[in-house]
């Protein structure tokens, strides 16, 4: 299973000021979960505030192939 890079990217307003914050999770499970979690004390003063999980094309963990054993027959 491929996985790859995914940023949590939070957008809310403070007073006049539009903020984003984003932090990096290394899949988009990890971010799904983390999620609520980062959201919730910034939607406590920001009804408008927005929170979302962007996949990026960066893998971040691939499977691999196995190395094939050494037989008798290979040395």
């Amino acid at each position: 299973m491929i996985e790859h890079f995914t940023i949590l990217v939070l957008t809310y307003t403070v007073g006049s000021y539009d903020l984003q914050s984003k932090t990096l999770f290394p899949s988009m499970k990890e971010c799904g979960d983390a999620l609520s979690a980062y959201y919730k004390p910034i939607y406590a003063f920001d009804k408008d505030s927005m929170g979302q999980c962007i996949e990026t094309d960066v893998m971040s963990k691939s499977i691999r192939p196995k190395l094939r054993p050494k037989s008798m027959e290979n040395k």
